[in-house]
């Protein structure tokens, strides 16, 4: 695509190098090289083959691409990235999130709204597969070389990126797959399953709105399944802190606990419901159901009236929610099919009980919202509802 002159890396464990050329292989149009770790001896890390992968970037590249051996691309995700790239040649671009983060959220929030990149808010940045403008590929391999070996690719990018005073944006949908759980560094374990927030359709489009992150961002944190959030720092687009009591939050916003326990317990007496207590408990449906009348009440851009039953795009966006945030807890039901389907279930009832309550309240207090963009800049105007179908209308700015 004119103007845009993209190089790509893969890089590996030697363990995984088969893999590695084989995802090359899958990618003829980028020509990818495969970079293996310098120190395949050496304590397990991934900063070191991070750096030499990103110091592999041709002359004449404006944009180099970094791919993590266990990433699986979509079909069109050359062609998807670099109308992206062309569109936001200064952005740094992720193509994935993963479905239990915050960045999840701001993936499901933006594919509500039809926005095709969302701003990263996690304490990391998502490096299965990330693009960089060039020139920030070079400063970035010169500030690697101040850290030390051992710590986390994902985390030394978020760091650099908030030095700069900048953020990463990822591509809704998601133009990578996590494939596969076994980690060289330990994390399959600790950190289960980790796949898509939401992940493209062969051939899906991925739109040139921007959307920014508000300054409370809730998700269900993998780590205990609770109902969480992230405190984001607007102005200085970083990471702030993590805020684990979210029913207090929705009580500053007007939500009284009570009517959220009432609205849950109204939906689990259905006949899904009470399959889904069951199987789960009710602490886990309450902790889910938080979390999803949170992103109605806490979303950066005012919501319509949803549609009932939820739309089909509604239910997509919503879909890994629960499997995401319940995946080290109860990692076999997360992935039954029809406990999954009731997850989601769950996570639109939810949803539906958020935006009629901040129909209600109005906007959360000390909350800041800033506008979707097109490019890097705010702009303002009134947005007609696109492909997705959610929302009947919505202001935008």
């Amino acid at each position: 695509m004119s103007g845009v002159h993209l190089s790509c890396a893969i890089m590996a464990h030697p363990k995984r190098s088969a893999a590695a050329h084989r995802l090359a292989a899958s990618l003829p149009g980028l020509s990818p090289r495969v970079v293996l770790d310098p120190e395949p001896d050496g304590p397990p890390a991934t900063l070191r083959t991070a750096r030499a992968a990103w110091a592999a970037a041709p002359p004449g590249a404006t944009h180099h691409l970094v791919l993590q051996d266990d990433a699986a691309p979509v079909a069109g995700m050359a062609d998807a990235l670099a109308g992206v790239l062309c569109a936001h040649p200064d952005l740094p671009v992720a193509l994935f999130c993963e479905w239990g983060s915050g960045t999840g959220s701001m993936a499901r929030w933006a594919s509500m709204g039809g926005f095709g990149l969302a701003e990263c808010v996690d304490a990391f940045v998502p490096t299965v597969g990330l693009a960089l403008p060039a020139a920030t590929a070079s400063a970035l391999v010169r500030a690697i070389d101040s850290h030390d070996p051992a710590e986390h690719d994902d985390e030394v990018v978020a760091r650099f990126l908030e030095g700069l005073g900048r953020s990463a944006f990822v591509t809704v949908p998601n133009l990578v797959q996590h494939d596969g759980d076994t980690s060289l560094v330990g994390n399959d374990h600790a950190m289960g399953a980790r796949r898509s927030a939401l992940l493209a359709r062969p051939g899906e489009a991925v739109a040139e709105d921007v959307l920014h992150a508000p300054g409370l961002v809730p998700f269900v944190s993998w780590r205990r399944a609770r109902a969480a959030a992230i405190r984001w720092d607007t102005a200085a687009h970083r990471y702030e802190s993590h805020v684990a009591l979210m029913r207090e939050e929705l009580r500053q916003a007007g939500v009284e606990h009570a009517d959220l326990c009432g609205a849950l317990d109204r939906w689990a007496a259905s006949p899904t419901g009470r399959t889904l207590e069951g199987a789960l408990g009710y602490g886990l449906l309450h902790e889910l159901w938080t979390v999803a009348a949170a992103l109605a009440v806490f979303a950066p851009f005012p919501l319509g009236t949803p549609a009932s039953p939820p739309s089909p795009d509604l239910t997509r966006a919503l879909a890994s929610l629960g499997p995401g945030g319940l995946r080290t807890v109860t990692p076999d039901a997360a992935q039954d099919p029809r406990t999954v389907e009731a997850l989601g279930e769950l996570a639109a009832a939810g949803f539906a009980f958020g935006a009629r309550a901040a129909a209600t309240c109005g906007p959360a207090p000390g909350i800041a919202r800033p506008a979707p963009s097109r490019a890097s800049e705010p702009r303002p105007g009134t947005r007609e509802e696109g492909g997705t179908g959610t929302f009947r209308r919505r202001e935008v700015g």
